[in-house]
């Protein structure tokens, strides 16, 4: 096995493609902090989006004159449930995903206000600026659960802006800046600023700062729905001291046939973890996943089975330690130095 892997790695300098290295102990746990760091980046990533979809969702119903519409009963959940609701499919199109109220090719900013539920008729509605609302420069919503998020939202036809800052609540601390454009059924969205989340008695606990542009496009068939999202950019986690590069690809379809339902998830690309020292910003090592996957659960009435195909490597410091397979519908590490492990494929994304 040793000659093997010392001829592979002469083969690859020579050959011009990737280099390999031995795994040993150390690059191994490196590799399991990186998955945590990996979970978590993808996590918040799509907890993001999650958030924008409610501060599109409220400026558009703010711009539409319908405050009446948003539900201020839940407030805002944890990031683990925001980010399984954004990348779950929807019906309709992009544009209604992205919360653009379509009313007005011209220009559309929200009114300034606070939405609080009014105590007679118990429907949300709009207090203007003044003695009992401060919001004269934004808008505030005041969920039941005692969450505020000041929202500040403009759009055309095609695009918005928006800022999605939180006051109160386990979010507070989050204050994100959203940029979208669309171009007929895919949109362009970019992020910045920072996520925050602590709730008590919660083992999730969020400081992590964007800089992070997805790309989505919804298509609706006569028997399916299929989202495509690719991801760009960085998230760094200032608890896991780790900073994720993200260039990947997610695409989610449901379809129906009769009395069976088939789900398929597929991932394409790559995320590299930096793994930070204690300064949170210089470079330890860094360790890369590059994977090509296809998970496939087909359900009919209460039976369900899920199939599996996936490949790809693990890079550490730019050097192939691993190798990604798939046997009997699971996912290993086969190491450089003949040792395989469990490979947890669903750090991936959210809902692989």
């Amino acid at each position: 096995m040793r000659r093997i892997l010392i001829a592979a790695t002469i083969c690859a300098a020579a050959c011009g493609g990737k280099s390999t290295i031995m795994a040993t102990a150390a690059i191994k746990a490196s590799a399991t902090q990186a998955q945590s760091g990996m979970s978590s980046a993808s996590t918040n990533t799509e907890a993001s989006i999650g958030l924008q979809g409610i501060g599109s969702a409220v400026g558009g119903a703010a711009a539409s004159g319908n405050v009446s519409t948003v539900d201020l009963s839940t407030g805002l959940q944890d990031p683990g449930q925001l980010a399984a609701a954004a990348l779950a499919p929807s019906s309709g199109s992009v544009h209604q995903a992205l919360r653009l109220s379509g009313a007005s090719n011209a220009a559309t900013s929200i009114p300034v206000g606070c939405v609080r539920r009014d105590p007679g008729t118990g429907s949300p509605t709009l207090t203007p600026p003044g003695p009992a609302c401060a919001a004269d420069t934004y808008l505030e919503v005041d969920y039941d659960n005692g969450d505020v998020v000041k929202v500040t939202w403009s759009e055309t036809a095609t695009s918005f802006d928006l800022k999605f800052e939180v006051t109160m609540g386990p979010w507070t601390g989050t204050n994100l800046h959203y940029t979208g454009n669309l171009n007929g059924n895919t949109a362009t969205v970019g992020v910045s600023g920072s996520m925050q989340f602590s709730r008590s008695g919660s083992l999730v606990h969020v400081n992590a700062d964007f800089s992070v542009t997805y790309v989505v496009s919804v298509s609706q068939g006569t028997n399916s729905t299929t989202v495509n999202i690719s991801v760009s950019g960085t998230a760094t986690d200032h608890i896991a001291l780790v900073r994720a590069h993200e260039n990947f690809g997610l695409g989610l379809e449901n379809s129906t046939s009769g009395q069976t339902t088939t789900g398929t998830v597929r991932w394409n690309g790559g995320v590299g973890i930096d793994l930070l020292k204690a300064d949170g910003v210089t470079t330890d090592h860094s360790v890369a996943f590059n994977v090509n996957a296809t998970v496939t659960t087909q359900t009919t009435g209460t039976a369900s089975t899920t199939t599996w195909s996936l490949n790809g490597d693990v890079e550490y410091d730019g050097a192939v330690a691993g190798n990604l397979v798939t046997k009997n519908n699971q996912v290993y590490v086969d190491w450089t130095d003949g040792m395989e492990d469990t490979f947890d494929p669903s750090v991936l994304a959210h809902q692989l």
